[in-house]
């Protein structure tokens, strides 16, 4: 039985610069799959959207797929727990298994998977090999030496837009991004922190692991100077543009 070939796609940048990298050389794929944790940036949803219709137009299939454990925001608050930049378990409940779950379900355990992952030559640190037998991994962009800049550039050249995805509180999320969403959506913010002072883990653990929610509104609301807290020059942030949390 002849292995099938999925694009793990994540509705950023470059996942979509992959898919269509993908194309363009001819490479074998019978499946994007897009597992939607229900906590997406708005630019991620309206990314997976258009890619979606792109793969209609390829005649390629496009898959959604979500967690056995519901919305990510959900879970965790049940729980009373956050999601962590040391454990990473969203990422393996949240995106990880739910496409496992639907490769297994859908075509059977006999069946054997080629997965490609959209990492980018300049951050080959973080390629890892497959914990399952069943599935291969595959890193076109580092085994070709395409960076992050190249990425941009096929994006450009099928005039396809792309951001860096990921979920709206992630571990991971750069501080000035936190200070837009206070100031543009505080209602959205607290929420997030709501999510923060409900966890009960001892000793307690913050969203983004050095920094907690409530102060950091305090400081944003009153106009103090971000400067006087935290860094927030690109060079500085936990997750800078190069890098990504999950699928980029």
């Amino acid at each position: 039985m002849k292995p099938l070939y999925v694009l793990s796609y994540g509705g950023g940048v470059n996942s979509s610069a992959l898919y269509f990298y993908i194309i363009e050389n001819n490479l074998p794929l019978d499946l994007v799959i897009f597992s939607d944790t229900g906590e997406e940036l708005e630019e991620t949803y309206n990314t997976v959207f258009q890619m979606a219709l792109q793969c209609k137009k390829d005649n390629i299939k496009f898959v959604t797929v979500k967690s056995k454990y519901g919305k990510m925001y959900d879970y965790y608050f049940e729980k009373k727990a956050v999601m962590s930049i040391m454990r990473r378990d969203c990422t393996s409940k949240f995106k990880i298994a739910p496409i496992r779950q639907y490769l297994r379900g859908t075509y059977g355990k006999k069946q054997k998977f080629i997965q490609y992952i959209g990492i980018a030559w300049d951050e080959m640190q973080r390629v890892t090999n497959s914990d399952v037998k069943y599935i291969e991994l595959k890193y076109p962009f580092v085994d070709d030496k395409i960076d992050r800049k190249g990425n941009i550039d096929i994006l450009e050249k099928y005039n396809f837009k792309a951001t860096k995805s990921g979920c709206v509180g992630c571990p991971f999320q750069p501080k000035h991004k936190w200070e837009k969403l206070c100031k543009t959506d505080l209602k959205e913010f607290e929420r997030w922190e709501k999510l923060e002072l409900n966890n009960s883990a001892y000793p307690k653990i913050l969203i983004n692991g050095s920094w907690n929610l409530t102060t950091f509104k305090k400081n944003v609301l009153s106009q103090k100077s971000l400067k006087e807290f935290i860094h927030i020059h690109e060079e500085d942030l936990n997750c800078p543009n190069t890098r990504g949390g999950c699928f980029l």
